[in-house]
């Protein structure tokens, strides 16, 4: 009498099989899209993918983690979890030794040996094939034969690119030391929340990251200058972080067009990349950019470089602080004003009216498809206690600024715009 398959197992086996065909229908649209920009010429490619390889690509991600978590064993996979910072680790050592420039023009069947690697970067050839084949495993370089490694498509994006590199940089460095202190932060927090947040305990300060950032410190060879962690958050915020990361997604998911000649307030603009990019393709919008004294001056100098006309015509902050920002921009608005908050939009696995939700059987968020959010809201807590929020927190504080959310445009990035009226205002 043969056995009949439990209920569990019934289950699994129907879940896995529809994530086998979403899998396979979106590789075939992936395919599909990879053809069609194939046969557009160079100069006519957008830097963004289609919106039906955008969604392709995180409805694959998301398919694959969830069969991950199907299929593996649940203690194998929760111990690679928590050894899941080597692989960070081992990609900071490649970008601070600038490996992918050393293997740039390799054979792409040679290589370059591990002696020679080790040689040119000054870090034991032994030691440093353990950092490279922890990356060759997760298809960051290659190893083409025994100690032999080139460049993948992946590594070659490193190949003298500087704010690439220090865009990595910073999300590896300073948090690192400050995630070691998110435990104590967190402890005890729901009695006596802590004042402080992890970077400052976890570096003995009351100054908050970005005074941190910009003080000025005697060097080893006793002068004194900006902090030399500053240029690599300089380089990759602004030249990566608000450029190629964003500032695409954001010019082009939203309708900058139907504004006309308004004015944009950028606050928080860093040197005004996004601004900048949209002065270029709105000239009819003019700009005002707001920041921290030190960063403006090179905003200033950066603009008068890059667009000199242009000069001539919130998740940092805690929810009672975005509350008083939110509530004195409030007082400058006119009737038809609105508020415009790019940065991650906090999709949770439930269902939101404000936001697309992922084809069935992915949780709503996509999951791993998503995944970078809740990782990003986790660093802004542990850096500046600040985070990332969700739709309905976007709400809330909203309500409390005099303010109603009205609309969350969706990009094809890492960032969404979030849009904010007065509670006075009716279409």
């Amino acid at each position: 009498m043969a056995l009949m398959a439990s209920a569990p197992s019934v289950q699994k086996a129907k879940q896995l099989r529809s994530l086998v065909r979403l899998l396979a229908n979106t590789a075939e649209v992936v395919i599909k899209e990879w053809e069609i920009e194939e046969q557009t010429p160079p100069a006519e490619r957008s830097h963004l993918p289609s919106p039906t390889l955008f969604e392709a690509r995180r409805t694959f991600i998301g398919a694959y983690g969830m069969g991950i978590d199907l299929v593996h064993d649940p203690v194998v996979r929760m111990t690679e979890v928590i050894n899941s910072y080597f692989n960070s680790r081992a990609l900071r050592i490649a970008a601070e030794s600038r490996i992918a420039d050393v293997l740039d023009g390799a054979d792409p069947e040679e290589g370059i040996s591990i002696q020679d690697i080790s040689r040119q970067v000054g870090i034991d050839a032994q030691s440093l094939g353990r950092v490279l084949r922890c990356l060759c495993t997760i298809h960051i370089f290659a190893e083409v034969k025994d100690n032999y490694y080139v460049n993948n498509a992946a590594s070659q994006r490193l190949v003298r690119n500087e704010p690439l590199r220090c865009w990595l940089l910073m999300q590896c460095t300073e948090v690192y030391t400050a995630s070691d202190k998110l435990p104590t932060v967190l402890y005890g927090s729901f009695d006596k929340p802590s004042r402080k947040s992890a970077f400052q305990e976890a570096y003995a300060t009351d100054k908050d990251f970005w005074e941190w950032l910009e003080q000025m410190v005697e060097l080893p060879d006793g002068a004194v200058a900006p902090r030399p962690e500053r240029e690599i958050w300089r380089t990759g915020i602004w030249e990566f972080g608000a450029g190629p990361v964003s500032a695409p997604a954001v010019c082009d998911d939203f309708p900058w067009k139907s504004l006309g000649s308004s004015v944009v307030v950028d606050v928080g603009a860093g040197i005004g990349g996004m601004s900048m990019e949209l002065a270029k393709r709105y000239p009819l919008l003019r700009f005002i950019v707001q920041d921290r004294a030190m960063v403006i001056q090179e905003a200033a100098a950066v603009w008068q470089k890059e667009l000199p006309e242009a000069l001539s015509s919130g998740h940092d902050w805690e929810d009672d602080v975005c509350v008083t920002i939110l509530s004195l921009l409030r007082k400058a608005m006119g009737l038809h004003s609105r508020i415009l908050i790019a940065g991650n939009v906090m999709q949770t696995t439930v269902d939101s009216s404000y936001l697309k939700s992922a084809p069935s059987p992915l949780p709503a968020n996509y999951g791993y498809g998503n995944s970078f959010a809740n990782m990003h809201d986790l660093y802004m807590f542990t850096m500046v206690k600040g985070g990332e929020r969700t739709v309905e927190e976007f709400s809330i504080l909203a309500a409390r600024s005099g303010l109603q959310m009205t609309k969350v445009y969706e990009c094809r990035g890492l960032s969404s715009i979030t849009e904010m009226r007065r509670d006075d205002y009716a279409e």
